[in-house]
């Protein structure tokens, strides 16, 4: 059974990670979004998909941003097992980008993993 939770084994949260991402990844964008990834490698495939977010404050207040960063979290977290399991990832939200709820957000991110080709094959 895949787990389920968003512990630190799951972030990006060392600046080294976010420059390894940014400097060696790919660049993919949607209209609300762009996702920067790369492979770790097959050693890594143990520890899954890691995740680390970009919030700019052009995106709106405090209030905004972090309910904007708890539905990628959220949605990153329930698809996470769909997800290459060599790969980091960092989201970066665009101004503009108002999702109502969990649903508009996870629509934008599975077409955006898609166009990166980071949904693992079911």
């Amino acid at each position: 059974m895949p787990e389920f939770t968003f512990g630190r084994s799951v972030r990006l949260d060392a600046p080294l990670g976010y420059r390894e991402v940014f400097s060696r990844g790919r660049r993919v964008s949607a209209h609300r979004l762009l996702l920067w990834h790369r492979s770790r490698g097959p050693q890594s495939a143990a520890t899954g998909a890691r995740l680390g977010l970009s919030v700019s404050a052009k995106v709106g207040g405090a209030v905004q941003r972090n309910r904007l960063k708890r539905l990628v979290r959220e949605t990153f977290r329930l698809r996470r097992a769909h997800l290459d399991a060599q790969s980091d990832m960092v989201v970066c939200l665009r101004p503009g980008c108002r999702w109502k709820d969990r649903a508009a957000a996870e629509k934008d991110l599975i077409d955006l993993w898609r166009k990166a080709g980071v949904l693992a094959p079911k």
